[in-house]
C-alpha cells in the first residue's frame, strides 16, 4: 500500500465522506475560509496545513495564505516550500493589479496545494500602506483562481489584514487553546468588528487547539453569543476539539505534514477533529 493508501485506511470515517473523491456531492468552487487565533498556545498554520492537505485528495486547488505580514509563519509547516525572497510572494499581489496570481504562489510537495505568503525577508513597514480594499481585491482574485482558500488571519484589530479578511471570508473559525481568557478574547473581537461588518457573523465555529485535557470550562465558549443589530442572537460552537501532538509539530521540522506523512500510526482523534473542521469548510455545516 503506497503513503495516500496507508493515509485513506488511517483517516476515520468524517474526513474521509468529505475528502473521498466518491463523497457523491458537488465540489463548491472559491469557499474562502479564515482563522483567527483567540488565545496563547493556539497555533492556525498547524490546523490549516494538516486541513489542506486533506481537502487537497478530493484533486481540488487548495490555496493557503499567510495574512501575518510582520511575522509569517506558514511555509514552516507545509511541505516541499521555503520562504520567497524579500518582496515576492503576497506583496506584489498587493502592489499590483496586474499581477498574475499563480505568478506569486508558491508550489508545495502537493500539486494541488499553492502557498501565497509574505516574505519573512520584508521589512515591516513594507505592509503599513495596504488598505481594506487591497486586502479586499487579492481575496477575490485567489477566490477566482482556486477551489479553496484557508487564510491564516493575525488577530490585530487595526490591522486591515484583520479587518478586510474577516469582511471577505465566507466562513471562519475562531482558534483557541485551553486558556482561560479564550471566551473573553473571542467576545471583544466580535464586539470590535461588527462596529465595521456583518461578515463576522461568518465566523460561528470555534475550534480548541492543542487540547491537553486540561480542567476547562468549554461551555464558556459555546455560549458566546453575537448581537450587533440582529433581531435574533446566534450563539457560537466549539466544531472540533483538536488534541496536542508533538508529532505534528515533528513532521513540520522535517518537511512533512503529519496527516499524509506521519505513518501508519495517525493519531484518530486529530483526523477525527480535522474532519469535522473539513466538513464545515467543504459543506457549509455551521
Amino acid at each position: 500500500m503506497d503513503r495516500r493508501g496507508i493515509i485513506g485506511s488511517k483517516l476515520n470515517k468524517a474526513l474521509e465522506k468529505v475528502v473521498s473523491s466518491d463523497a457523491g456531492f458537488d465540489k463548491p468552487k472559491g469557499i474562502v475560509t479564515g482563522f483567527v487565533a483567540v488565545s496563547d498556545f493556539a497555533e492556525n498554520s498547524e490546523i490549516i496545513a494538516n486541513l489542506a492537505y486533506a481537502l487537497a485528495r478530493t484533486g481540488l486547488t487548495i490555496c493557503v495564505v499567510d495574512f501575518k505580514v510582520f511575522y509569517p509563519n506558514l511555509f514552516d509547516w507545509l511541505g516541499g516550500v521555503t520562504a520567497d525572497k524579500k518582496g515576492d510572494g503576497l506583496i506584489r499581489l498587493l502592489n499590483s493589479e496586474r499581477t498574475e496570481v499563480h505568478s506569486v504562489a508558491l508550489k508545495t510537495d502537493d500539486e494541488n496545494i499553492f502557498l501565497i505568503s509574505p516574505s519573512p525577508n520584508d521589512d515591516i513597514e513594507d505592509y503599513f500602506n495596504f488598505s481594506v480594499d487591497n486586502v479586499k481585491r487579492a481575496i477575490m482574485i485567489m477566490k477566482e483562481s482556486f477551489d479553496v482558500v484557508l487564510i491564516d488571519i493575525p488577530n490585530n484589530p487595526p490591522l486591515e489584514f484583520c479587518v478586510g479578511a474577516l469582511m471577505n471570508c465566507q466562513r471562519g473559525f475562531f482558534v483557541a487553546s485551553e486558556r482561560v481568557d479564550a471566551s473573553r478574547n473571542i467576545q471583544k473581537l466580535m464586539e470590535y468588528a461588527l462596529k465595521v461588518t456583518n461578515e463576522i457573523k461568518n465566523f460561528n465555529n470555534i475550534i480548541i487547539t492543542h487540547r491537553q485535557g486540561l480542567v476547562y470550562e468549554e461551555s464558556a465558549l459555546s455560549n458566546i453569543a453575537m448581537s450587533g443589530g440582529a433581531t435574533k442572537k446566534e450563539t457560537l460552537r466549539v466544531a472540533a476539539k483538536v488534541p496536542l501532538l508533538p508529532a505534528t509539530v515533528a513532521s513540520a521540522l522535517d518537511g512533512k505534514v503529519y496527516l499524509r506523512d506521519g505513518g501508519t500510526f495517525i493519531n484518530k482523534a486529530f483526523a477525527r477533529e480535522i474532519g469535522k473542521v473539513a466538513a464545515i469548510v467543504m459543506e457549509g455545516g455551521g
